[in-house]
């Protein structure tokens, strides 16, 4: 499949939040105690202020038919703290590939973009956080060379 790796841009908001939909519903299936069912991450009108924000980045797999994945970076930066080191590192806070459009390359291309980006913007480290679902998510982080860097543990009461 042929595709290209764009950034994403106001046309794109129906792709964008019917994708966002789909993974909240992944999300509420797998966890119901903490994901509500029916919903979305952003909604159309947080999107477009997504695209206007400097501090984000939103980057879309896109097959000249349709918009099929894309990654959402936010740039977060740490400067002048007591305790932490200054560092600037961009987040990819959602990653997302339609089902009958994985297995070609897709979700690689688009966190090798959201890499060049940060390398682009001068960041330290590109930086995100995973959930135990699908297992197979964290094998592909850990296949693309990242490695753990902290722990969320819970003790359900």
């Amino acid at each position: 499949m042929e595709y290209t790796v764009r950034p994403a841009q106001t046309q794109d908001i129906a792709h964008l939040h019917r994708m966002l939909c789909a993974i909240a519903a992944l999300h509420a299936q797998e966890r119901p105690d903490i994901f509500r069912n029916g919903t979305s991450k952003y909604s159309t009108q947080q999107l477009q202020e997504l695209l206007q924000d400097p501090t984000y980045r939103i980057f879309t797999a896109d097959n000249g038919e349709r918009v099929f994945g894309y990654v959402f970076c936010v740039v977060q930066s740490v400067s002048g703290h007591q305790l932490l080191q200054d560092k600037k590192e961009l987040y990819v806070d959602d990653l997302y590939v339609d089902p009958d459009c994985r297995g070609f390359g897709a979700a690689t291309a688009l966190m090798q973009r959201a890499k060049e980006e940060a390398q682009a913007i001068g960041c330290d480290c590109l930086t995100l956080n995973v959930w135990n679902f699908p297992t197979s998510a964290c094998g592909f982080y850990e296949k693309l060379g990242y490695t753990e860097r902290k722990r969320c543990m819970e003790l359900a009461l």
